[in-house]
């Protein structure tokens, strides 16, 4: 087990150096990070905890394999104390000095790998219980040597029946970089120990909860068209005292019971959660619909002390590609719009030759003749020629007055004048 650590400097912050030296430093504690991340897993590989400079581990009889005894495997009962001994062996050129102290362990919550707290973080279990023998806290290996630690788990009495799981750690002084934190300097240091897997007799309850399945779909220029990308997260939490070791199982259907996609974990990269830890889970879906309905379940199965446990939780989501069609919405609208204003232009322009035709004729003589209103010109003669003789009403004659009755014309005489009954010449 690999990590760095930090210490605090007693003095204020300095311009923060940014040559080859600092660059090299910080790309080295990254590394190291890395190469923490290598002892995940319940069944080790046949190397020891170490880092190249210096390793961490059980101490053994002398003649047996060291892989016979990777991990502290511990039990005692609440109020008792359990003793051991730890090895550091330094395996680099240079003599080495060494913090040795207890740590928590705990899950690192996006892909539940083995990780232990740092000298000086705040300890509730195993960190806190255990205790190195007399000054042999701080020790100096010389190169090509090894050192045996005597150390003791005193167990409190009202500790919770259970797994407790932990580390003892060999933190190096040697500085390995340097980071800025607020107003200090910190000290970056490298840490490396042996694990220590305690069970307190007691009760054991296995239960653990599938929790908090979403579903995320690429953003981005991908996602204006419906991107076909997403990611798929879960979270399972040990919700009970001893550690869990869950075999999932993701499926993902669509419409009509579609199968889209099944993934099920590899056991040969089994996680184990601790009690009271939760590990989020991710698993990438490169071929998401683009538009249909999704179902996303995700179950996990554990035995634990000959007993299965269960649990399973799910979620659903509409897959639809909302901008692309919000973007064809607005193009049909934009063009039933100018559709209606063509037609409307189109429609314009015959109704204004309509009113054209329907205006009066012309006057011979050049101009307009005047509209016909009212009683005017009721009666015109058959002939071209003829102009008609009653028109009605005049303004000057009163309303009540009746009528006078046309007169009737004699007919024309053979001279072709006609005929004046009154006497009256023309």
């Amino acid at each position: 087990m690999t990590d760095t650590s930090t210490q605090r400097r007693d003095r204020a912050a300095r311009p923060r150096r940014t040559g080859p030296r600092t660059r090299a430093f910080s790309l080295l504690a990254v590394l190291f990070t890395v190469l923490a991340g290598l002892l995940v897993g319940p069944v080790p590989a046949a190397h020891a905890a170490s880092n190249g400079d210096w390793s961490v581990d059980p101490l053994v009889p002398p003649g047996t394999d060291q892989n016979n005894r990777r991990y502290f495997f511990l039990e005692a009962a609440a109020g008792d104390t359990v003793t051991d001994t730890v090895v550091v062996a330094n395996t680099s050129s240079r003599k080495l000095t060494f913090k040795i102290f207890g740590a928590d362990a705990f899950n690192t919550p996006r892909d539940g790998a083995f990780s232990v707290r740092r000298l000086g973080d705040p300890m509730k279990g195993v960190g806190l219980w255990l205790k190195v023998a007399n000054g042999q806290d701080t020790i100096e290996v010389e190169p090509g040597t090894r050192v045996a630690i005597p150390f003791q788990i005193a167990i409190p009495a009202n500790a919770t029946s259970g797994d407790h799981v932990g580390g003892i750690m060999a933190l190096n002084n040697e500085s390995i970089g340097e980071q800025q934190e607020g107003q200090l300097r910190v000290d970056l240091k490298m840490q490396v120990g042996a694990r220590i897997y305690l069970k307190v007799r007691g009760p054991s309850v296995p239960a653990m909860d599938v929790r908090d399945v979403s579903v995320e779909r690429a953003t981005g220029f991908g996602e204006f068209f419906g991107s076909d990308k997403a990611v798929i997260r879960y979270t399972i939490v040990n919700t009970g005292n001893v550690i869990i070791r869950p075999q999932t199982d993701l499926k993902v259907t669509g419409l009509f019971g579609r199968t889209l996609l099944t993934k099920k974990s590899d056991p040969a990269n089994q996680i184990e959660i601790f009690p009271g830890e939760k590990v989020e889970l991710v698993q990438t879906w490169k071929d998401a619909p683009l538009l249909d309905r999704v179902n996303v379940q995700v179950s996990a199965v554990t035995e634990q002390e000959n007993q299965q446990l269960s649990d399973k939780t799910s979620t659903s989501y509409t897959a639809v590609p909302w901008p692309a069609l919000l973007v064809l919405a607005l193009l049909l609208i934009g063009g039933g719009v100018a559709w209606q204003l063509m037609r409307n232009r189109k429609s314009g322009g015959g109704n204004s030759g309509d009113k054209a035709e329907n205006q009066g004729p012309k006057d011979p003589s050049g101009g307009e003749s005047a509209p016909v209103t009212g009683d005017t010109a009721k009666g015109s003669g058959e002939k071209g020629g003829d102009t008609a003789e009653g028109s009605g009403e005049t303004k000057d004659q009163p309303k009540d007055q009746p009528k006078e009755e046309p007169k009737e014309t004699a007919p024309a005489s053979a001279g072709g004048e006609a005929a004046d009954p009154a006497g009256v010449g023309r």
